[in-house]
């Protein structure tokens, strides 16, 4: 009857440091990507983040995350110190890195975003490999219906209208513009506008300024990374360039954040949803 009774008490003793452990530690992920470490928190998983690149400042709270090096070039130590289970990028410009991720048995997705559905694959993947694969389809089907929405209110806007002819440039020395394969291309064309780059091979090509001039957009949509540049200015300043319709009615859009427009990110859906408002917004005497 004793040892009966000190089973017992060893059963009760047992299931009650069970239920009150700390529970399994959380799955452990490293981005390496300013627009990844941005979808882990759009997707409602910053919990399992525990490290990012001094790149990565959004939203607001990612800075609380610590830092384990630059963009795709992380400290090896830093890493090692963060106990990641996998390392999130876009590319790895170390090129050893992989191997000695993998001998560390630490699993590496590289997640290429250049395009809608880039985007989209990579939301599935960060969500599976943390075991929170609704968490990834729920996003995808938002993005989808704003995508759709935006689509739809395009369409039926410019279907009795001559869409406006863009000309994006991202670069002022040399002069470099979004070419067909960039991701940029895909937010101008689902925003309403004609690019003028779809033709061009490569992501951000460098072009003439005499092909500007002889393009003669429409409009112009300047997306630096270094707003502080005022790029409209010099561009306003360039021999010929007085004469180009976009410049000469002062149809030139540089107040929209560039990482809207440039990083690989959730908020790109934000960038085309602005850029095709500024667009339909455009006074009638102005549009082409």
């Amino acid at each position: 009857m004793r040892k009966l009774q000190l089973l017992a008490i060893a059963v009760v003793a047992w299931a009650s440091t069970s239920l009150h452990a700390d529970p399994a530690p959380a799955f452990r992920v490293i981005s390496l990507a300013p627009s990844l470490t941005e979808l882990v928190y759009d997707l409602g998983l910053e919990e399992y983040l525990v490290g990012r690149t001094n790149a990565c400042d959004f939203p607001e709270t990612v800075r609380q995350v610590p830092v384990v090096g630059g963009f795709g070039r992380p400290n090896w130590e830093a890493l090692l110190t963060a106990r990641p289970d996998v390392v999130l990028a876009t590319a790895l410009e170390k090129p050893g890195l992989m191997q000695r991720l993998t001998e560390r048995d630490i699993q590496a997705l590289l997640l290429p975003c250049n395009s809608w559905a880039d985007l989209k694959d990579a939301a599935r993947q960060i969500a599976e490999v943390v075991n929170r694969p609704e968490a990834g389809q729920q996003w995808v089907t938002a993005l989808e219906q704003r995508i759709e929405d935006l689509s739809t209110e395009v369409e039926q806007y410019w279907q009795d209208r001559a869409r406006p002819r863009i000309y994006v440039e991202v670069w002022g020395q040399p002069i470099l513009t979004a070419g067909a394969s960039s991701f940029l291309h895909d937010v101008v064309s689902l925003a309403g506008g004609d690019h003028l780059g779809r033709e061009l091979r490569g992501d951000y090509p460098a072009i003439s300024a005499e092909w500007v001039i002889q393009q003669n957009p429409d409009s112009i949509l300047l997306a630096y990374m270094l707003p502080d540049m005022r790029p409209a200015e010099a561009l306003r300043k360039r021999l010929g360039w007085s004469n180009v319709r976009a410049v000469h009615m002062n149809r030139i859009i540089d107040d929209i954040d560039p990482d809207w427009l440039l990083r690989p990110g959730p908020r790109l859906i934000k960038g085309a949803e602005t850029l095709a408002q500024r667009l339909m917004t455009l006074p009638d005497d102005e549009q082409p």
